[in-house]
């Protein structure tokens, strides 16, 4: 589908400690966030901020943003699904992150992460485009955590 993001990404990394990176507050805010809450179970809290003033700043911003939803569906060490919404983006629709979670070998692990629910009619750091090079950059920080 044209307005949806798929990227493919290969971990040095068991499955249950992707599985974690993914999942799990204290490890979100060690690649991603600057705070996490989840909920690992379905209906579960699911917030992410991301401050402009951050002490481990990740990525340039000029603003605040927070990040808020559900997780829809959770399969230990193998897939979480949650909902995507941005609190400062007024027009922002309520879009889908999936992550699944497959091991290709002893400590190697594939993940396959999934954004759907895109308009296209989302602009500037709201757009489908700059979700993806955002997507790029954390998944590779999620790569370089894993290897820890």
């Amino acid at each position: 589908m044209a307005n949806e993001i798929r990227q493919v990404i290969e971990i040095n990394a068991s499955q249950e400690v992707t599985f974690n990176a993914i999942s799990n507050s204290k490890d979100l805010i060690n690649w991603f966030p600057d705070t996490a809450i989840l909920e690992p179970k379905v209906g579960g809290k699911f917030k992410l901020s991301f401050l402009k003033n951050s002490k481990k700043p990740k990525m340039k911003m000029d603003r605040d943003f927070i990040n808020e939803g559900k997780v829809l569906e959770i399969v230990p060490n193998k897939k979480l699904v949650h909902t995507w919404q941005w609190n400062q983006i007024s027009d922002f629709p309520e879009t889908i992150v999936t992550w699944e979670v497959e091991s290709i070998g002893k400590s190697k692990t594939r993940l396959t992460l999934t954004h759907t629910g895109f308009t296209g009619k989302e602009e500037g750091p709201a757009s489908l485009e700059e979700h993806a090079k955002g997507w790029s950059f954390f998944l590779n920080e999620l790569i370089s955590y894993c290897k820890k």
